[in-house]
């Protein structure tokens, strides 16, 4: 069901967008070696916080569903979290287990909600579970609560080591145990402590409802009482004063497990028309009848649906649709209710409430439906939400529903990350508080960051980041904020913040490190390796006392020793890396309450990546005998892991680099063959390939027939398309110009949207021209696909030099020499006419161009228009073109005819 836990739920130290860290970190290039085609990523960067924010991003997320009142929903994810509890440390599994427990609480499942609790370590059991624990217990009993584990549970909660959101929770708790002591007055202050410390009206309504609930419970069982209160009655019988003995009676009874007496009684006094009862005194009397029945029997609800349907007292009202809210098993009965309700011409008192409690029902129920009822209930939650600021904004929770709005958007395919950063920038207008400002200031940065517009997500980085002179940095925050820079390419103000936050010593060492390995990252892509070495190195050289844990510090002197390796530093590298590896085989296995300890997950995979890069260095030195014994160890040992993977990459890298090219072939084909479900092995594939390309000429056919295999064996991956077009390249070059033209065309039918197309289409435009010999239609059909080739849209402009000169190439075949010299002249006047463009063209581009040129001079003199085909020729000279030094023969040459 819904409710418990949603409005009381203030921001915490989770972000609702963990996600956007799995991008905080960015990857290195390919191998330690230069490969044939470096496509892929080191994957150790995304290893080094990826799982452990997505962890803290996905408890986030659980965490804002039960703030928003989504309680399935926050079931679902802590469940999935929990699925994989091996990745995971004992501190954060208690953490999912507790936000399990809350989930089950807040769809009044509480038998599941101990299991859960019960299952957490001893050492564990303090501050809010044990709160969650006696809430657990009493919300499990319906009569029968164990009461000695209740208080149990209870004594050993302290306010002190208990969030805001978690002390009304324990007044009440401290109410009911007083309750069962017989200690009414304390009982009766605690609750109205409870109340008073919540400024939620449904959640005091929640409240309410428990009180009542447990008068019940602690209602004594005495027939004379009993007896004693029908004489009462019946001595008041259709006067105001029997309303109290009413109620006792009817309690008393249920004490006695009189169920049927007890609701008899209330009902022969509700059909007393002249009882002088007033209307709230008549609507107690429905509520107590409801509650006397139990919400989660088929009349009990029917009651609460009567008393919600017709009553005017807001305060009873509010009780009822709490009770009928959190039965569980019944949202489709819920849902349906509540649209009989709102369907109702006569306005309700609770409208707004029953909006947003639809809303919420609306989503949950989304969330476990098919994908057709996911769409239309989350098109009523996304209507409910939008009615509630447009006709209740006065509501206590609409604060909420721009959550709930923003959770919509982010729940759409695709996610509408914008959209939800607009209904967070409402929210924030709403705020007062300071930390409510900058946490919402921090889900807008990373609504931005996902929608991959850093520049936005970094203003509100920074202004969530803004605070007091001297008072520390949130970490996480701190670390969005840079991950955020460096995207954005604000290299340096990301370096600048990171020294100045380390000499305020406003964060911690540990934070600064990790800073620091973003930084690297991006100054290593950027091309300034020297310096991203420089500062690891800096960094590490430091010789202050080390707060930094183990792993942390291991992996920045991986990144230190990875860097030398790409800058060539080969001095004392190997001894380096080796130290590395022998400093992690003698570390302790993890102990709990170790800072400083590795789980064996982070071990492992320091243990392979450090393997993968001692071989690596080797190599580099030369050493392939001593490289090849440790890649071999990391595939003995460690075969189903990426770095073992990688470390086929690192070899044929290696062989590639001393021109054996046969040995490369054959390990990219073994790689490929080992590990063909991995997202490598197309790749693996087309480096074979390119290696078998340059063994020579008689090796084409095979090198085809790798392309070939990529195709068929992975029709879907993106190398797809670059395989076939190697493949048509490839049976050009043996002369094979039909079976190319028909590789070429199957690729522009199939993908007439790939931004390689123009490719295809010249290539195949080439076949065209090699089979059409002097055959003037098909040259002249040639000539037209070229033509129709320079209309499409943003053409590179080397690729427009070479399709120019290969059009008028056409033309001349074909007899249209005129035409010809009109194609050839607005191509050069494109570029030498345009000092940029002349400026932009690439080595080829230029080729093409000088070809143009020179053809185009050849044709005015072979016209006798010697004084235009010099002017050419001089242009040529001039922009110093490719064929510089023939047009300076031929201009020599006019000059003496001249």
């Amino acid at each position: 069901m819904v409710v418990i836990l949603y409005n009381f739920m203030s921001f915490n130290r989770f972000s609702y967008f963990r996600l956007l860290a799995l991008f905080c970190l960015t990857l290195f290039s390919g191998g330690t070696l230069p490969a044939q085609a470096p496509l892929t990523v080191d994957r150790f960067a995304t290893m080094d916080l990826g799982d452990e924010i997505e962890l803290e991003w996905r408890m986030g997320s659980a965490a804002r569903a039960l703030q928003s009142g989504l309680s399935g929903v926050a079931e679902t994810i802590y469940r999935s979290l929990l699925e994989k509890s091996a990745q995971i440390s004992t501190s954060e599994l208690v953490a999912l287990k507790i936000g399990l427990a809350k989930a089950l609480i807040g769809q009044g499942r509480f038998v599941a909600a101990r299991a859960q609790l019960d299952s957490v370590q001893e050492e564990f059991q303090k501050g809010e579970y044990l709160v969650y624990l006696a809430l657990s217990i009493y919300g499990e009993g319906d009569g029968r609560i164990d009461s000695e584990a209740f208080l149990v549970a209870l004594e050993k909660a302290s306010s002190a080591d208990l969030k805001a959101e978690d002390l009304p929770w324990l007044a009440m708790l401290q109410g009911l145990a007083a309750e069962f002591d017989g200690q009414t007055e304390i009982a009766t202050a605690a609750y109205q402590r409870a109340l008073e410390l919540t400024d939620q009206p449904m959640l005091r309504s929640h409240f309410e409802g428990l009180i009542m609930r447990q008068k019940l419970l602690a209602s004594s069982a005495d027939e004379a009482l009993v007896a004693e209160l029908r004489v009462k009655i019946d001595q008041l019988e259709g006067q105001a004063a029997a309303y109290p003995f009413v109620r006792e009676y009817a309690v008393g009874l249920y004490g006695l497990g009189r169920i049927d007496e007890a609701t008899s009684a209330i009902e022969g006094e509700l059909e007393n028309t002249s009882a002088g009862y007033t209307p709230e005194e008549r609507e107690q009397l429905r509520l107590l009848k409801a509650i006397i029945l139990g919400a989660n029997s088929e009349t009990g609800r029917a009651s609460l649906k009567t008393l919600i349907l017709n009553g005017q007292n807001r305060e009873t009202l509010g009780i009822a649709l709490q009770l009928l809210a959190r039965v569980p098993n019944q949202d489709a009965d819920l849902l349906s209710f509540l649209n009989v309700v709102l369907s109702r011409t006569d306005p309700h008192l609770l409208k707004g409430q029953i909006y947003y409690l639809r809303c919420q029902l609306a989503m949950k129920m989304a969330q476990q439906g098919s994908l057709e009822e996911r769409v239309g209930l989350m098109a009523i939650a996304e209507s409910d939400a939008r009615t509630l600021l447009d006709q209740f904004p006065g509501l206590s929770q609409i604060t909420n529903v721009y959550r709930l709005l923003a959770y919509a958007a982010l729940e759409r395919q695709p996610a509408q990350y914008r959209a939800a950063a607009d209904f967070l920038i409402q929210l924030r207008d709403q705020s007062r508080e300071s930390q409510d400002l900058a946490e919402v200031n921090r889900l807008i940065g990373d609504c931005y960051f996902l929608n991959r517009d850093f520049a936005n997500a970094v203003d509100f980085y920074s202004a969530a980041d803004s605070r007091g002179v001297g008072s520390p940095r949130d970490g996480e925050l701190f670390l969005r904020l840079i991950s955020a820079q460096v995207r954005a390419g604000l290299i340096e103000q990301a370096s600048q913040l990171i020294d100045q936050a380390d000499s305020s010593g406003s964060i911690s060492q540990a934070d600064r490190w990790r800073a620091e390995w973003n930084v690297a990252q991006a100054l290593q892509a950027s091309g300034e390796l020297d310096l991203a070495l420089q500062r690891v190195s800096l960094l590490l050289r430091d010789d202050s006392p080390s707060t930094v844990p183990a792993s942390l510090d291991i992996r920045l002197r991986w990144l230190e020793s990875y860097l030398s390796l790409q800058a060539e530093e080969l001095d004392g590298l190997a001894n380096r890396v080796t130290l590395l590896l022998a400093r992690l085989d003698t570390m302790p296995p993890q102990q709990e309450g170790a800072g400083d300890a590795l789980t064996p997950r982070e071990a492992r995979l320091l243990k392979t990546e450090i393997l993968l890069l001692q071989g690596s260095v080797y190599m580099r030195e030369g050493d392939a005998n001593a490289g090849m014994d440790v890649l071999t160890q990391l595939r003995d040992e460690y075969g189903e892991t990426t770095a073992a993977l990688r470390s086929y990459l690192i070899e044929a890298a290696y062989h590639g680099l001393i021109g054996d090219f046969v040995s490369a072939q054959a390990t990219m084909t073994k790689l490929a063959e080992i590990y063909p479900e991995d997202p490598l092995a197309p790749q693996a594939l087309f480096e074979a390939a390119l290696y078998c390309e340059r063994r020579g000429a008689e090796f084409y056919p095979q090198a085809v027939v790798l392309h070939n295999d990529l195709a068929t064996q992975y029709a879907t991956d993106p190398l797809f398309y670059y395989a076939r077009l190697k493949q048509g390249n490839l049976l050009r070059s043996m002369n094979n110009f039909a079976g190319a033209q028909i590789v070429y065309e199957n690729l522009i039918n199939g993908f007439p949207a790939h931004e390689m197309r123009y490719i295809a289409e010249l290539s195949r435009a080439d076949c065209m021209l090699a089979l059409a010999g002097n055959d003037f239609g098909d040259l002249a059909d040639v000539a037209v696909i070229l033509e129709r080739l320079l209309d499409l849209p943003n053409l590179p402009l080397d690729f427009q030099a070479e399709a120019a000169q290969k059009w008028a190439f056409a033309l001349i075949k074909s007899g249209s020499n005129e035409k010809a010299k009109e194609v050839l002249w607005l191509s050069a006047d494109r570029f030498i006419g345009d000092g940029e463009k002349a400026v932009a063209l690439g080595a080829a581009g230029r080729y093409w161009l000088a070809r143009s040129m020179l053809q185009l001079g050849e044709i005015f003199e072979k016209q006798d228009n010697l004084a235009e085909a010099r002017k050419v020729y001089r242009q040529v000279i001039a922009y110093n073109l490719p064929g510089r030094h023939i047009a300076i023969s031929r201009v020599d040459q006019i000059l003496e005819l001249e």
